[in-house]
């Protein structure tokens, strides 16, 4: 899976934590208001600098919401990283384990995600479908691996039921209000349900 970052990294830990602030700070701007009605001063104000501080780390709104996305891209990528030497069996529940926790730690960004992935240049949305091919694409190997009946695009079906299933926690704004760890491990549960590897 591939990263977009346009812009070079600070050189400095300083510079780092404001890069961190910015991006964490205009993710929930956007997820609360819209990509369309933030601001660069906005996202400034917020993060404690002026707006026009805040092209000294991106050239514009663009690049902070292609930095929020790669950071997503990463962590699903540990995840399947992480599932690589395993059997098909573990190796799901590594991956259902990995997304569930993204989903709930990451609500804005894997809303966002959804949401906003249309506002970005083609080139970034292209990089993206096939980071999304690639980790369906994973997932659908290992769950024809335990469902040997099913065909590869049977598997990728499955597998687009299990991340809709689980992203829809994030993205929904009248989800109910169950505690993290409880609805974590729902989700985990009816994953591995839609799998059929129980």
């Amino acid at each position: 899976m591939e990263s977009a970052t346009y812009t070079q990294q600070p050189a400095t830990e300083k510079g780092r934590v404001r890069r961190d602030r910015i991006i964490a700070e205009a993710t929930e701007l956007f997820f609360e208001n819209g990509y369309h009605a933030t601001g660069i001063d906005d996202i400034g104000e917020a993060a404690g600098i002026t707006g026009p501080g805040v092209y000294r780390h991106f050239a514009g709104k663009d690049e902070i919401l292609i930095a929020v996305f790669d950071r997503i891209w990463m962590i699903l990528k540990t995840g399947v990283d992480a599932s690589r030497d395993l059997g098909d069996r573990d190796a799901l529940s590594v991956l259902v384990a990995g997304h569930v926790q993204t989903a709930v730690e990451h609500r804005a960004e894997i809303a966002l995600l959804h949401r906003e992935l249309r506002n970005l240049p083609a080139d970034y949305q292209a990089r993206a479908e096939r980071n999304r091919r690639a980790y369906e694409d994973w997932w659908a190997e290992r769950i024809v691996g335990v469902q040997p009946h099913l065909d590869a695009e049977e598997g990728r079906m499955i597998a687009r039921s299990v991340f809709w299933l689980i992203n829809a926690y994030a993205a929904d704004p009248t989800r109910p209000d169950i505690p993290v760890d409880r609805a974590g491990g729902l989700l985990t549960s009816m994953a591995h349900a839609v799998i059929g590897d129980t």
